[in-house]
């Protein structure tokens, strides 16, 4: 996977058979502005990874320590909070439970697709950035949750042993407005009762090999 991913696999580093989950919340105002919050949660998997957390070396990776993992993440809250638009940047570790969050406020959205890039260039990526994962027109009124970037490639050089990490992990996207939904283009979405939020919830692995999309075009009231 592209290491400029944010923090939901610097946890997964642990590269263990665990079952870990990717939880995206996207709130957008009538105006663009909104919020972000991004969770990677691997606690069904706390006493696998307890253990592995006391070894050195998983499936041929070093395993990180506690002080390792919170020092990316402190330099990765550090890169967020110099990106233009984007201000409350807030990063929680739960090593108890092994649940990594982070939440921030964005002007546009527009400024979330810089926070990638700004991570990709710190980390000198040679992997293809990705050029936009969300947009939102305040004239048409429609949101976009994109996916440019195929990491298919990426996952078929991985070792059977790292790549059965996948095979449980799911992904859940939930985006929230102030406005209206009248429609969103992804059959696997579901549009709430109220009509102002949408869910979309995948199996990752099915993500990664292009089975599924993350894409989503979700248009909202006028």
């Amino acid at each position: 996977m592209n290491r400029y991913t944010c923090i939901f696999l610097l946890l997964v580093l642990l590269l263990c058979n665990s079952c870990f989950e990717i939880i995206e919340q996207v709130t957008v105002k009538s105006d663009g502005s909104g919020s972000l919050q991004l969770v990677l949660n691997l606690s069904k998997s706390k006493t696998k990874l307890n253990s592995i957390s006391k070894m050195k070396t998983i499936n041929g990776h070093s395993v990180p320590g506690k002080d390792e993992v919170t020092k990316k993440i402190n330099d990765l809250e550090k890169t967020i909070k110099k990106t233009a638009g984007i201000s409350n940047v807030k990063t929680i570790l739960d090593f108890d439970n092994y649940i990594a969050t982070l939440t921030c406020n964005f002007v546009k959205v527009e400024n979330v697709n810089a926070v990638v890039k700004n991570i990709a260039d710190k980390e000198n990526s040679k992997n293809k950035l990705v050029e936009k994962s969300y947009e939102y027109n305040t004239a048409t009124k429609i949101f976009s949750r994109l996916n440019k970037v195929s990491v298919k490639d990426n996952y078929q050089k991985m070792s059977n042993a790292d790549k059965e990490i996948f095979a449980t992990a799911n992904y859940t996207g939930i985006f929230r407005f102030d406005d209206l939904v009248t429609a969103t283009s992804n059959k696997e979405s579901n549009i709430a009762a109220s009509k102002k939020a949408v869910m979309l919830k995948l199996n990752v692995l099915d993500i990664i090999t292009n089975k599924k999309s993350l894409e989503n075009k979700i248009t909202l009231s006028r």
